[in-house]
């Protein structure tokens, strides 16, 4: 277990540190002003490594053993002095890739200077540190402790009122946490139990659960379709968020898919189904968002619904073939039911539109492969209805370091892909080459499209599980958004 915590005490830190890491641009680092109201024989050591220091994936950091007893070893982390117009100047991807390589299995007491451009960067610096220590861990051999300490400096000092900082890296954690649990650990019920537990102390917070069944009666076919045949019900878990004098009310849908096996439609090619754990992302960053926001006490009312199944196959599954009649009304026509997320996503959407009546609806998923294509690893996929829209949640990403980019959003050019001969539509896409990512996001907002709902999609199947580990995204780009309303 790592335990990571904020502070501005820049002097205690270097005396009760068994490793102290100092991370900045190269050009800071050969200044020196990061360590400058450290000891002089910090200074000394910083000034020789900092010439060796590499920024970069490809580079590495410099360090070296000190004299004396606190701290035991010196390390710097370089990162690169300029950086292109799509990465947040927050660092928070670089700031990652780098402390992940430089820090490896963390132990003992760790401290860290982050020595900040501006201090207005902060949160977002700290998101990608708060990556580096992810907190999931089922090793039993080499198990160890770790207690990171860090401050965030800027040149005039500490930053203070580091509390929403730290805030905002622990709900990043917990999504993290969440989506490398794999579903053995985290099925839909210990997903819900997970939910309540995170928000059960916040003020003005209701939560409430359709399971099962109860979803027939409440109009949610295609998420009960999804998951009847699991051993564990599926379900939606709506966390609502109202304030006394709430300026507004936003939606957030996540989706929660705690495994896919792709259905009747199988993930049988190569290791297609390896990693599938993942696929509930969106509901666990919308999780992560909903506490961020809550504890930064926004003034608007904030309606939070997870959409939770495992896509699981048996006797009871939904077919290639079969028509349901969704929330919204419209019926769709099974032609892939490994497209199972955005049947989840729109019914949830449904639900709360026309229950809540919100003035944007935000739905967040890992659900398209075509992402990765479109956006890459690092960057989710967006849709919006209205160009304003599109510019704030662009912004926000680069403000929170949850980097996005705007797909196409075009329903006169999309549309004819779910086209049907038997049902309103199909829910997987005729022409994968044709924008298919876009055209998902397309596919839940036609089940609020008779409301004229203004409606985000975000896509993040890339960058919230990469490689081998969850990285908590979502969390800063959607708290971000809603904060920006």
């Amino acid at each position: 277990m790592t335990d990571l915590s904020f502070s501005d005490q820049l002097h205690a830190l270097a005396e009760n540190v068994d490793t102290l890491y100092v991370i900045g641009r190269q050009a800071d680092l050969k200044d020196g002003w990061p360590v400058a109201s450290l000891s002089e024989e910090i200074q000394s050591f910083a000034a020789r490594l900092a010439e060796d220091a590499q920024p970069g994936r490809s580079g590495g950091p410099a360090k070296t053993l000190l004299p004396g007893n606190k701290p035991g070893k010196l390390v710097l982390v370089a990162l690169h002095d300029e950086i292109s117009r799509h990465l947040s100047p927050a660092r928070t991807q670089e700031i990652y890739d780098a402390m992940r390589g430089a820090v490896g299995s963390p132990s003992g007491a760790i401290g860290i200077v982050l020595a900040l451009e501006n201090p207005a960067h902060a949160a977002g610096a700290a998101r990608g540190l708060a990556r580096a220590f992810p907190l999931y861990q089922r090793k039993t051999s080499d198990r160890k402790e770790a207690h990171v300490q860090v401050v965030l400096l800027g040149r005039e000092g500490p930053v203070s009122n580091v509390g929403p900082v730290a805030d905002g890296a622990a709900a990043l954690r917990l999504a993290q946490r969440l989506v490398d649990m794999p579903t053995s650990e985290l099925d839909c019920a210990t997903f819900e139990a997970e939910a309540r537990g995170a928000v059960k102390s916040l003020p003005h917070v209701t939560v409430d659960s359709i399971v099962g069944d109860d979803l027939l009666d409440a109009g949610l076919r295609g998420l009960h379709a999804v998951g009847r045949t699991a051993s564990v019900p599926p379900r939606i878990v709506c966390m609502d968020y109202n304030p006394p004098g709430a300026s507004d009310t936003i939606a957030v849908v996540g989706k929660g898919l705690v495994y896919d096996t792709g259905g009747l439609s199988l993930k049988i090619v190569g290791d297609r189904m390896l990693t599938m754990k993942c696929d509930m992302g969106g509901a666990a960053a919308v999780l992560g968002a909903f506490v961020t926001l809550v504890k930064q006490g926004v003034d608007k009312r904030v309606v939070a619904v997870l959409s939770m199944a495992e896509n699981a196959i048996g006797t009871t599954a939904y077919r290639p073939d079969d028509v349901i009649e969704m929330h919204s009304g419209k019926t769709v026509e099974i032609n892939n039911t490994d497209a199972e997320g955005r049947l989840a996503l729109a019914d949830a959407s449904s639900w709360v539109c026309r229950k809540y009546s919100p003035s944007l609806l935000i739905d967040a998923a890992t659900l398209t492969g075509a992402q990765l294509m479109a956006t890459g690893k690092g960057h989710a996929g967006i849709c919006a209805t209205d160009g304003e829209l599109e510019s704030l949640a662009l912004a926000a990403g680069l403000r929170s370091g949850d980097h996005c980019l705007a797909m196409l959003w075009s329903p006169e050019l999309l549309r004819a892909e779910f086209k049907s001969k038997v049902a309103d539509m199909r829910n997987s896409v005729a022409d994968r080459m044709n924008a298919s990512s876009a055209a998902a996001g397309l596919f839940v907002w036609a089940h609020v499209e008779d409301l004229e709902q203004r409606f985000l999609h975000i896509d993040l199947a890339g960058p919230a599980f990469p490689d081998d580990r969850g990285t908590g995204y979502g969390v800063g780009l959607i708290s971000e958004v809603v904060s920006s309303l």
